[in-house]
């Protein structure tokens, strides 16, 4: 199974790692700087200054790294000292230093201070993110590679390290009346968009095993979002309907879902798209596709559509990378590829999330087994794929 939540890898670059090591050092350099003017004139007294590197310490680094380098300071104080006689007359005197040593080392404690604040602050904030990144998982089930005789891979991707949650949501579920397809974006970010996300997704996976048409679960997600969602919310949403060979959507306000047959995408558009959920008019309004074997459909939010080029500001050419994305035989593979041309368009500084969902139609055909059950029974389901 393919975790829904499965972020593409971002692990750390050897330039992060780099990045790291170099503003770990940059306290010392700090020090040495103002150690090289004390010792360049010794009519200067600067040493006052090796305060700085505990508090330059203390914006990034823990209490005990920080308190290193505030011994650090004061020892370098003391030497200097030392060494340009500022104990004697030249220097004001022992009282003199004293005083200057003692700025330096309450600076170097207030730092350190400082550091902890940072540092449980950090943490808690850490704490409360993992748990709505976990609660996001349990909320986004994994995603079968195969259902109702169709492949399947999925992928979230954060739009930075530190935003790992938002209100982007798929499901895919088997049905008696076929395979059925969620793909939906909350509007906002945070454990407010996951509520909304999670009340959603439990509505189209009661309504979707009962419901005849696609139409009645889009009118069903409707009613639910307008019930959940605030005065400024509302939920784009694509639901999708495979049954043998038929592909029937319904769209509410979200982005076109892409065909890629021969090597070739196109947007599968509605004659008329409907308002997000929450905000939606009755009208029906379906689109009919008849698939064929081979054929790939892409399912995404806009954190694809809006891919910007930090320099041009331009958006990212969807279908060419689409095309050379989906060029690749393996479903997880294309998926992959994309991102990553995501990532390479955006410098890796995407706006937002982005949901994905694609879905293959083997080549070797579909095959469907079923028993339903009759009113009051549970509907079982067995789907396979011809070898």
């Amino acid at each position: 199974m393919t975790h829904p939540a499965r972020r593409a890898g971002r692990p750390p670059s050897v330039t992060a790692r780099v990045n790291r090591v170099v503003v770990g050092l940059l306290p010392l350099l700090m020090l040495g700087v103002v150690v090289g003017l004390q010792l360049a004139n010794k009519q200067w007294t600067v040493l006052e200054l090796a305060v700085l590197c505990p508090m330059l310490a203390a914006t990034f680094a823990g209490p005990r790294l920080t308190a290193m380098y505030g011994v650090l300071a004061v020892l370098a104080g003391v030497l200097l000292g030392l060494h340009d006689d500022l104990f004697g007359k030249a220097g004001g005197g022992a009282a003199a230093q004293s005083v200057r040593l003692s700025g330096v080392a309450v600076g170097a404690v207030l730092a350190v201070l400082v550091s902890r604040y940072n540092t449980r602050r950090e943490t808690k904030l850490q704490n409360i993110s993992r748990v709505a990144e976990v609660a996001q998982q349990t909320i986004l089930t994994p995603v079968p590679r195969t259902v109702g005789g169709l492949r399947f891979a999925a992928r979230y991707e954060s739009a930075a390290a530190e935003a790992v949650i938002g209100g982007d949501l798929y499901e895919v579920i088997d049905t008696p009346w076929g395979t059925r397809l969620l793909v939906g974006d909350v509007r906002g970010k945070g454990l407010e968009a996951v509520r909304i996300a999670s009340r959603v997704l439990g509505c189209f996976r009661l309504v979707a095993r009962q419901a005849a048409d696609p139409q009645a679960i889009l009118t069903a997600l409707d009613a639910e979002a307008a019930q959940v969602c605030g005065p400024d919310d509302f939920v784009t949403a694509v639901v999708g309907q495979v049954r043998g060979r038929c592909l029937r959507l319904v769209n509410a306000g979200h982005p076109d879902p892409l065909l890629v047959r021969g090597g070739r995408a196109r947007p599968l558009e509605v004659a008329a798209r409907l308002a997000p959920l929450g905000l939606m008019s009755p009208e029906d309004n379906t689109l009919d596709v008849t698939l064929r074997a081979g054929d790939r459909l892409l399912l995404y939010t806009d954190g694809i559509t809006e891919a910007r080029d930090p320099a041009t500001r331009g958006f990212l050419p969807l279908v060419p990378a689409v095309e050379a994305s989906f060029a690749r035989a393996d479903l997880d593979e294309a998926l992959d590829g994309l991102l990553t041309r995501v990532r390479a368009w955006t410098h890796s500084a995407q706006s937002d999330d982005a949901a994905l969902l694609a879905v293959e139609v083997p080549r070797g055909g579909l095959r469907r087994a079923r028993t339903v059950g009759g009113p009051g029974r549970r509907a079982a389901a067995t789907a396979r794929s011809r070898p």
